[in-house]
């Protein structure tokens, strides 16, 4: 973020201060956006549903600004084109991309069985039913584990491997996106021989079998902009929330031979990059 906005001309310290609070403990959320709202700044930007929310709680006036699985879903807003609070953004409609990221690792991996492992945090039940609906169209059996911290992830694919999973879909969250976790996803499913995707394509090298998701970089550099109006003085309201248009899928060719996986010839041609 302090990289686009020194690209649209704001250095640290001359033309932006910058003030940042950052957890990967919700707990920590609603004290740190009290602190926020305290310094009492031109502008919030919110990492996640539930940082965008408990700055939401915080403030009904200070402009934020948020990127989220959904703005909708997170009761931030009723309306992408005219926000009614004081929150815009981007939205990236995680629902679909989870339904898309299950359909290409059905596509990697011919399974009958999928486990999903969930983030109960910001999973909300719209978000499941839509997946469940897709892998009941897949003929998939779907499986869902919740996560609620690193210590739970050993079991859960456990678990889900006992009741017949062959493959690991990862949905998208900040914890289960965080450094601790996936260490402990890759390293559970690698040891049982499961494939898994992710949400952020540039996470595929650390040993997941894919990953599809928002381009973060153009997302980012949108939020940006928005930023950038709030501070020459337009209202979160004139600004409509964004959906993506950038995206990225990532194949691990290491991975798939580690894993005895022959990828389809049309995963090849789809893929933005495959890594050797």
């Amino acid at each position: 973020m302090v990289k686009n906005l020194q690209t649209l001309g704001y250095i640290e310290g001359s033309t932006i201060r910058y003030a940042v609070r950052a957890s990967q403990d919700p707990a920590d959320l609603a004290s740190f956006a009290t602190e926020l709202i305290r310094l009492a700044p031109q502008v919030i930007y919110a990492q996640g549903d539930q940082a965008a929310r408990a700055a939401a709680a915080a403030s009904t006036s200070i402009p934020i600004v948020a990127m989220t699985d959904d703005h909708i879903a997170s009761g931030l807003t009723d309306n992408f084109a005219h926000p009614s609070r004081n929150v815009t953004g981007v939205s990236r409609l995680e629902a679909d991309l989870d339904t898309k990221r299950l359909e290409l690792l059905h596509e990697l991996v011919p399974a009958a069985g999928i486990l999903a492992l969930r983030d109960p945090q910001t999973a909300w039940p719209s978000r499941t039913t839509q997946l469940e609906q897709s892998a009941l169209r897949l003929s998939v059996k779907l499986q869902i584990q919740d996560i609620r911290e690193a210590g739970d992830v050993a079991d859960a694919i456990a678990r889900g491997q006992a009741a017949g999973a062959e493959a690991v879909l990862v949905l998208g969250s900040p914890l289960l996106s965080s450094i601790n976790v996936d260490d402990q996803i890759i390293h559970a499913a690698t040891a049982r021989g499961l494939a898994t995707m992710v949400q952020i394509p540039n996470m595929v090298g650390r040993g997941h079998l894919a990953g599809y998701g928002v381009n973060q970089e153009a997302a980012l550099m949108r939020v940006s902009y928005m930023i950038e109006r709030i501070l020459k003085g337009a209202a979160p309201g004139a600004i409509p929330v964004e959906q993506p248009t950038k995206f990225g899928f990532v194949v691990n060719l290491k991975t798939a031979k580690a894993l005895g996986l022959t990828i389809p010839a049309a995963i090849f041609s789809r893929a933005d990059e495959v890594l050797e």
